[in-house]
């Protein structure tokens, strides 16, 4: 297996073009992707969003969805690492449908 320690340009700037298009409504404010390895040892994309305290709430299958959305145009690119994705929304954020 083929480890990269690396992020490429294309794959950064497809990741925060997806989550910038899908989480705007949402207060995105900012993104960073890292390579990193999960529990086991496999490497993944670690992708972390901020968000400010403001926007529409959450819609919950937006946020669900989007791993599909980032899995499908790595698959594209030929990134074969997983994204996983750490969302830092305010404490005050509402999310939709929930009362």
């Amino acid at each position: 297996m083929i480890v990269q320690s690396t992020v490429s340009k294309s794959v950064s700037t497809a990741i925060e073009q997806i989550v910038k298009r899908e989480m705007r409504p949402f207060g995105f404010r900012a993104i960073k992707v890292a390579s990193s390895e999960d529990h086991d040892g496999d490497p993944i994309l670690l992708i972390d969003v901020e968000y400010a305290s403001r926007g529409k709430p959450i819609d919950p299958t937006v946020v669900a969805g989007l791993v599909s959305k980032l899995r499908d145009r790595l698959w594209e690119l030929g990134e074969a690492r997983f994204p996983h994705i750490r969302h830092h929304f305010s404490e005050q954020q509402k999310v939709g449908g929930y009362s």
